[in-house]
């Protein structure tokens, strides 16, 4: 019992590490995890986090925080990502993984400026070409999805360094070597 402890303690630490070391997305000081409570401050709001709230949208009060830079709204039943979100120019870490999106808008081109967008478990099987257009984007979570491929545009990410398509089980492993090509600096998971 205590090698396989051991075993266990070791591998995670080698796979934190390991994230770690590819990922440089900077989290605000302040992360807000209660949106009355960032409401009451919101030009100062850089970072919120909306966590298993059974949200089934999300809230148009978010576009009240103009300095936002880090949006967290993972394990909801969020079904759509609504416009304003893309008009919201300083976000740069966007997660919205285990909700319930279907689609994702081709306006997630308009946001040059992320460097991490999550996406996982959302039951997703395309993404709109606009994603090239994301050419700050360093991190990309797609793990635990129904991808059959990605757009050809995904070449245009040149800052890209990981990127997530575990539990894709829709998704040849002929596809997965053709990302590869495609992103020849980035490690595929």
């Amino acid at each position: 019992m205590k090698k396989i402890t051991s075993f266990i303690i070791i591998f995670l630490s080698f796979v934190i590490n390991s994230y770690s070391q590819t990922s440089d997305i900077i989290v605000p000081e302040v992360v807000y995890e209660s949106l009355e409570e960032a409401l009451k401050n919101p030009e100062k709001v850089k970072g919120l986090q909306i966590r298993d709230k059974g949200l089934n949208e999300i809230p148009k009060d978010i576009s009240k925080f103009t300095n936002l830079e880090y949006l967290r709204l993972h394990h909801n039943k969020i079904e759509k990502i609504p416009d304003f979100i893309f008009k919201m120019k300083k976000i740069r870490v966007l997660e919205i993984g285990a909700n319930q999106l279907k689609v994702v808008p081709n306006k997630i081109g308009e946001m040059t400026q992320l460097e991490y967008l999550g996406l996982k478990a959302n039951g997703l099987t395309n993404l709109p070409e606009s994603v090239g257009n994301l050419i700050n984007l360093k991190d990309l979570d797609l793990s635990f999805n129904y991808l059959e491929s990605l757009p050809n545009s995904i070449k245009n990410l040149k800052k890209l360094k990981n990127i997530n398509l575990l539990r894709n089980s829709t998704l040849s492993k002929e596809k997965e070597k053709e990302i590869e090509k495609l992103l020849p600096n980035c490690i595929v998971h």
